[in-house]
This record gives structure tokens, sequence and C-alpha cells, in this order.
């Protein structure tokens, strides 16, 4: 009897195990190219990321939370469960400029950008100060968190020569301005354009539009970002990721694990142009 099973298992084997696989990788097709493309990427991130996510979870655990002064007045982490929480922050010059919340929500298929100031003040967890003095902590994720009281899955960081480089391969992104806008010396007249990487890292690098409270700057950062992520879009996600795999790798620092990557890049491809936001967000007020 053990004989006979022994040969009903080896022929099993060697028959029908290939064509399940075969049957499972057909279905996800997207998936997998993408895995491919990207394994030896996380590989490297989660590695590298690893000893100061490490230091992080530390130096979170010597604060102590102030969470009954958070139940006292009313505040609560957001208790949807369909969307997906990332915290994507932006530096010039080693200071941080641009800190946005991206919330993809699964079942709607929506994007919504909440765009924070970084001079903004916050008071949470032991911390006091703005976005930006937060930034050089260790803590940067968790603070905003509570701030927004608000849960994050994952964060990633770059810096503006960074996104510059990535524009300069996607082909540069359109732009529309409905009027002249003028960032330090550079003046940027009003139409539509093609806009390449170096044009891009000016309008970027412009924290200062907020503290100057001059909304025709902020309008145009958010329409090429928007216009950035539509371009992502049409090039699929196979192609984008193959032109920025070694910008991603060396430039970018992140907390996310391969599959959550490869989920947030699911999530981008089923989301449509007209259903993304950005929203102009101060948590109580800036400098």
């Amino acid at each position: 009897m053990k004989e006979r099973l022994k040969k009903i298992l080896s022929k099993f084997e060697r028959e029908e195990r290939p064509r399940l696989r075969l049957r499972r990788g057909d279905k996800l097709p997207l998936m997998m190219a993408v895995a491919c493309i990207i394994t030896a990427t996380a590989t490297y991130m989660i590695l590298s990321g690893t000893a100061a996510y490490a230091k992080k979870l530390v130096a979170l655990r010597a604060i102590t939370p102030e969470i009954q002064d958070y139940e006292l007045g009313n505040y609560s982490f957001e208790p949807v469960t369909t969307k997906r929480n990332i915290l994507f922050s932006i530096t010039n010059e080693e200071e941080l400029c641009r800190v946005h919340v991206l919330s993809f929500d699964e079942d709607k298929h929506t994007l919504d950008i909440s765009d924070i100031p970084p001079d903004t003040l916050v008071s949470c967890g032991g911390f006091e100060g703005t976005l930006a003095e937060a930034y050089e902590t260790e803590v940067y994720a968790e603070i905003v968190s509570m701030a927004l009281s608000l849960h994050l899955d994952g964060s990633m960081a770059t810096d503006v020569e960074t996104i510059s480089d990535c524009i300069n391969l996607l082909g540069g992104v359109k732009l529309t301005l409905d009027k002249e806008i003028k960032i330090g010396e550079n003046i940027l007249s009003k139409g539509k354009r093609t806009v390449m990487g170096s044009v891009a890292k000016i309008i970027f690098s412009d924290g200062q539009a907020y503290t100057d409270g001059d909304i025709d700057r902020i309008t145009a950062y958010h329409n090429l970002l928007i216009s950035l992520i539509s371009t992502l879009k049409e090039k699929g996600a196979v192609e984008w990721v193959s032109l920025t795999l070694n910008l991603i790798v060396n430039k970018v620092e992140t907390d996310m694990t391969v599959s959550e990557i490869i989920e947030l890049i699911n999530l981008l491809n089923r989301i449509q142009t007209e259903n993304i936001n950005i929203n102009l967000i101060t948590i109580e007020n800036s400098k």
C-alpha cells in the first residue's frame, strides 16, 4: 500500500503541480511582472532601512504618549479600513520642503493627497515644534501620525533632485498655468507646456510658498504633482519602474515591504486622474 501511494504522489508531482503553477501565474500577470522588476529593489531598501527603522521604534518607546490627553480631547484614529495612508516627504538640500499624506481608497478607487506645510506647528507625544523640526528626529512618522490622529501604513522620503531626475527619465510632464508666477528669480509664463526636470525642481522646492501664503504658487505645485502621477499611470507600472529603478534603489527611503509597494502600484493603476484630490491642510498654525 505504501509503495502504491508513493507512486501516485510521484505521478502528481510530475504531471499536476506544473499545471497548477502555470494556472496561478496566468491569473496575476501584472503582479508577477512588477514583482520581478522590483524584487531586487525592495530587498535592498528593506535591508538598508532596517537599522534606521529599528532606531525609530526604540526612540518612540522612550516617549510617553499623551494618550489620555487625546482621549479627553475627543481625538481618535481614523477607523476606515479601506484606506491606505502613506506619508510622503520631499527635502531640498536636506531640509524638509513638502509633506504629504497619500490616502488610497481601495473601494472607491480614489486618491486624496493632504499637503501639509513643513512649518506647521505640532504638539504631541512629548514633542513640540514644526514638522520640519520633527523630520530631524527618529520618530518623524509617528509624530505626524499622532498629530493628525491618523494611522499610517508606511512612509517614503526623497529629495527634489530625485524628483527632477525622475521627470527627465519620464520625458517630462505637462503643466498648465492660468497666470504668470514668480518663484525667487524665476518667472514662469502662463500657458501649456511640457516641464522637464530643471523647471520641476524649481516648483517642487518652493516650500516658501506656504510661508508667503501664495496660493498661485501652491496651486502650480498641486497641478504639477497631479500631472506627474497621471504620467506614471500613462507609462504603466512596468515601464516607469524600469525607467526609475536606479533612483528607487539609491534615492528613496522607505519602511515598506515588497508586498506593500506592489499593492500601492496596483491601487494607483485603478485610480482615474479626475479622482485625485489635493487639499492644503494645517494642523494648528504656522510660524
